[in-house]
């Protein structure tokens, strides 16, 4: 199996540092088992449809979590006693992973978050279930659905497709089965 970007990346650390980070890396991805893993302003980073979740990256007398949200950080604050916290990163120890439950809550308020920075301006929407996999995503238009949805299952495959306008079903509707295979077409 090829290495993921993130583990060419943290290849150049010593053995109990790489270890830590791997170890940490291993935690998300299995709470979010759909993400991509790319190198984002320098440091591994884990993105669900494109919007970055956490980075992660070890320095010379440290590691680091970096949730791309101060308000995440804010809320675990108290949980973190032993570590350093600035507004947006929490630093631990270069020989030991971030505490796997905690990383967790982590995960999951920032996916909550993210969720609740939809619609965008431009009407963009879209909803993650806590594993990261995108449930949702379309537009809205004065507060109504509008254009062309898509909702998924938890596994990430997707479950129905339809467009609307005004708020209204429009068009054809498509169900699929669990291998994204149309099965239904409903006429709206």
């Amino acid at each position: 199996m090829a290495q993921s970007v993130i583990d060419l990346h943290l290849a150049k650390f010593e053995p109990s540092q790489r270890a830590a980070l791997r170890t940490t890396c291993a935690t998300v991805r299995a709470a979010l088992p759909g993400a991509d893993e790319v190198i984002a302003y320098g440091m591994p980073t884990f993105k669900v449809d494109g919007v970055a979740v956490l980075g992660l990256d070890g320095f010379k007398s440290h590691n680091s979590l970096f949730p791309y949200s101060g308000s995440v950080v804010e809320l675990v604050r108290a949980e973190l006693p032993d570590f350093g916290v600035s507004k947006g990163t929490v630093r631990f120890p270069l020989d030991r992973p971030f505490p796997a439950g905690l990383l967790n809550r982590i995960v999951r308020i920032r996916i909550l978050e993210i969720n609740e920075g939809y619609p965008k301006k431009s009407g963009e929407v879209k909803e993650f279930y806590p594993n990261g996999y995108l449930k949702a995503t379309g537009k809205v238009k004065d507060g109504e659905l509008h254009g062309a949805w898509k909702w998924f299952r938890k596994d990430g495959t997707i479950m129905r497709s339809g467009s609307f306008k005004a708020g209204q079903k429009t068009g054809d509707w498509t169900t699929y089965t669990r291998d994204e295979t149309p099965y239904k077409v409903t006429r709206h």
